[in-house]
């Protein structure tokens, strides 16, 4: 089977070659042939452009450099719609997601529709103990609000069949949109179509190198946003 693993991008020229070598040598560790789809949201400091010239006899790195859209669910979305493989993994390019856990995701994901990477699971963790502490809390929040039998909704490192995205419509602007919210959402849905999760262990490092994309604040009222707006949808299904 193929493996389409999708990078979305932006301003990680510092990460993005050594990473991409990293996950070759892990994929071939399979018994999987593999692509590599860079989606660059048309980096300041030419991400792109660098993976593009540096790969350019490999056939197996396809990299888009996107000039009129932009957004990290979106740019995952666009990835997977330019991929081809059977199995899906999407993971973040800043080294927070050990490419050695790709070789696990592709043995596990023969038992379930979608492997994730947890910090909350044993033998989990994180390097920044406040970070690690406050996101617990709050994927316990999301727990129990959506009713969702999984310990992490936010590390967004994950693997997941072809086939049962496209059955049950989850490829979907509806649910690819924002930043880490839309795994969010795409949780809810792939819990909702009776969908099977499975776990492994992940240890969550600071980046190296580059400059965090995320912010804290806007973070937890979108998802908490998010959460809510599901939450609604379930609770007007029930009275219907």
């Amino acid at each position: 089977m193929t493996v389409s693993v999708i990078l979305p991008t932006y301003n990680e020229r510092d990460n993005i070659i050594k990473l991409i070598q990293e996950i070759i040598k892990n994929v071939e560790k399979t018994n999987h042939s593999y692509e590599i789809v860079v989606v660059d949201d048309n980096s300041p400091d030419k991400t792109g452009l660098l993976c593009r010239e540096h790969f350019l006899k490999n056939n197996k790195i396809n990299v888009f450099v996107r000039k009129n859209e932009r957004g990290f669910a979106s740019a995952i979305y666009y990835g997977i719609k330019k991929s081809k493989g059977e199995i899906i993994i999407v993971m973040d390019t800043d080294f927070s997601h050990d490419p050695k856990l790709i070789t696990i995701m592709l043995s596990e994901i023969k038992k379930c529709d979608i492997v994730l990477a947890s910090r909350y699971v044993q033998n989990g963790g994180g390097e920044n103990k406040r970070r690690y502490w406050m996101s617990k809390a709050y994927n316990m929040y999301l727990r129990y609000i959506l009713r969702i039998n999984i310990s992490d909704f936010l590390f967004g490192y994950f693997c997941v069949k072809r086939q049962f995205v496209v059955k049950n419509n989850l490829l979907s602007r509806n649910i690819f949109f924002g930043f880490g919210d839309y795994f969010i959402r795409l949780a809810y849905y792939i819990n909702k179509s009776g969908g099977t999760f499975l776990e492994i262990p992940a240890f969550y490092k600071d980046r190296i190198y580059g400059v965090s994309k995320s912010n804290l604040k806007k973070m937890l009222v979108t998802y908490t946003s998010t959460s809510l707006q599901l939450l609604m949808r379930d609770l007007f299904a029930k009275k219907r």
